[in-house]
């Protein structure tokens, strides 16, 4: 039964990132190269080069113990949370930098980048993360001794203690973190768009207090329905702020037609 409640997850966060998409594609005709850059941008920035400087600084073992987390659980946080910032925003700043050289940012690239960096982030997140726990699930169900003594027991005893809430808060999550990568993104976009470092800085900060509660669940220190509860308090913040910084391309932008994107 657990098998089929991974499964429902996996759709509902395809759904979260292709029916925004498919939407904004034929509404607002949102470039798909941009969305495939904010994927790019997502993929090098946090899939391989942030986890280079994660195997240099944590050197995590094969069973997937850190050091630093149980022996400085503080310090493990804080470097996580910088690290995930620092790259990710600056992977944003890198390709909307390169795209202002080659034409104007548009209001629409803010949504195509986002979807593509949070779809992404869902994609190995998200999905892959729930696939390995259905197929380890089937393992279980079959009880096939020879398998089951390939995979560890930790990871055997955590798929056995999964029930559907905790699966449908995972795809809450991911598909609130699309949302976040969206508004994340607009931060930057307003940093190359008016040229204010400003704005960059303010999405530094915002991204590491927004993966401040998941760190700090990683380290014991929260439950993880607290952690959804605190991330949808700062998804709500997180709305305001950036409304309220894109009060002018929101009114003469994007609902006016801003034709440039098309």
């Amino acid at each position: 039964m657990i098998s089929i409640h991974i499964l429902i997850a996996m759709l509902l966060i395809l759904g979260a990132v292709l029916v925004p998409l498919v939407y904004f594609k034929k509404t607002k005709h949102i470039s798909l190269l941009v969305f495939l850059l904010g994927g790019v941008g997502f993929y090098l920035s946090s899939q391989v080069l942030e986890n280079i400087l994660h195997r240099i600084v944590l050197q995590p073992q094969a069973d997937g113990t850190i050091a630093l987390r149980t022996e400085n659980p503080w310090l493990y946080v804080l470097y996580g949370i910088a690290a995930a910032a620092i790259f990710e925003e600056t992977a944003r700043w890198v390709i909307f930098y390169w795209l202002q050289k080659k034409r104007p940012l548009t209001f629409r690239d803010g949504i195509a980048y986002g979807l593509g960096h949070g779809g992404i982030e869902a994609l190995f997140v998200g999905i892959v993360s729930l696939l390995n726990f259905w197929v380890i699930a089937q393992v279980v169900t079959q009880g096939n001794a020879q398998t089951l003594a390939q995979i560890p027991q930790a990871v055997i005893d955590n798929v056995r203690s999964m029930s559907a809430g905790s699966i449908y808060l995972l795809a809450f999550e991911r598909i609130l973190a699309i949302l976040i990568q969206i508004l994340l993104t607009y931060w930057v976009w307003k940093a190359i768009k008016e040229k204010a470092p400003v704005y960059f800085l303010a999405a530094l900060g915002l991204h590491a207090l927004i993966d401040l509660a998941p760190a700090l669940a990683q380290v014991g220190v929260l439950p993880p329905l607290a952690v959804e509860a605190l991330l949808l308090v700062e998804v709500v913040a997180l709305v305001f702020l950036t409304k309220k910084i894109l009060k002018v391309y929101l009114k003469e932008r994007f609902n006016h037609g801003d034709q440039s994107n098309a």
